[in-house]
């Protein structure tokens, strides 16, 4: 008999429950904005998200005794960047820094089948809505602004991906949690494309109509439940990658 695993709620409750927590007043300016209404974002449960914020700088600076037990010693590394970490993704949910799809399709660099790659994306945010930062879609976005939809970049080495790469790479490692990837790949593969992602952060899109015409790849999130916490640590893992990036070991010859 097959036992299944009990999904708890998570509530804005549930996640400080036992933590000291710091206040909002702590938090970078932009989430002070957020929780106090004065700054425009589309998330649907602000209370959720700002405790989650609370949670990663409480955290990311009280030495985590469970994780430092060895006596490494890198606190003053990991309140700088929990802090910028948190700057730049409260930003990040901002309405003003998500793509507009409409405008993406007119601008599109690549030629042959950049329509493909926003419908896909597309498809992904009619999911997900503000519930993911800008950058999350962005990233999904970045072949259409390439000379072909499939071809690769390594982003930590291409000088044309600078800019971005940080918050794109936190968003691909961020896919170890297995259920967001599922359910993105099968978003891809509506539309003949799968998600590649590799080391030195190349990615790139495969045309799998091509490749495998008779692929099927579909994924959907067992209930709300699951869902929530699919989200949730997928949001925790692409915090810890941004923040962890600068630390980073990285080498050109194995961009694969």
């Amino acid at each position: 008999m097959t036992m299944q695993q009990t999904v708890s709620v998570l509530t804005a409750r549930s996640i400080l429950e036992g933590i000291d927590a710091v206040a909002i007043d702590q938090l970078p300016t932009v989430w002070q904005k957020i929780a106090s209404g004065e700054a425009e974002v589309g998330h649907p449960d602000l209370e959720f998200l700002i405790a989650l914020a609370q949670l990663f700088l409480t955290k990311a600076t009280d030495g985590s005794p469970e994780i430092f037990e060895q006596g490494f010693d890198c606190q003053s590394l990991f309140q700088k960047g929990a802090w910028d970490t948190l700057e730049f993704f409260g930003a990040d949910y901002l309405l003003s820094a998500y793509p507009n799809f409409e405008l993406a399709k007119t601008t599109a660099v690549a030629t042959d089948g950049a329509e493909r790659v926003v419908a896909f994306v597309v498809d992904v945010f009619e999911e997900f809505k503000y519930e993911l930062p800008a950058s999350f879609y962005q990233m999904l976005l970045c072949p259409i602004e390439r000379d072909s939809i499939l071809e690769s970049r390594a982003m930590a080495f291409d000088v044309r991906m600078q800019g971005v790469k940080r918050p794109y790479d936190a968003c691909l490692h961020a896919f170890n949690v297995t259920r967001m990837l599922m359910f993105v790949q099968s978003k891809a593969a509506g539309h003949g494309l799968l998600l590649q992602h590799g080391c030195g952060c190349n990615s790139h899109l495969t045309d799998i109509q091509s490749a495998a015409p008779s692929s099927i790849v579909q994924y959907s999130f067992e209930d709300h439940k699951t869902r929530k916490k699919a989200i949730t640590a997928y949001i925790w893992r692409m915090w810890n990658e941004y923040m962890l990036f600068p630390m980073s070991v990285q080498s050109q010859t194995l961009a694969l």
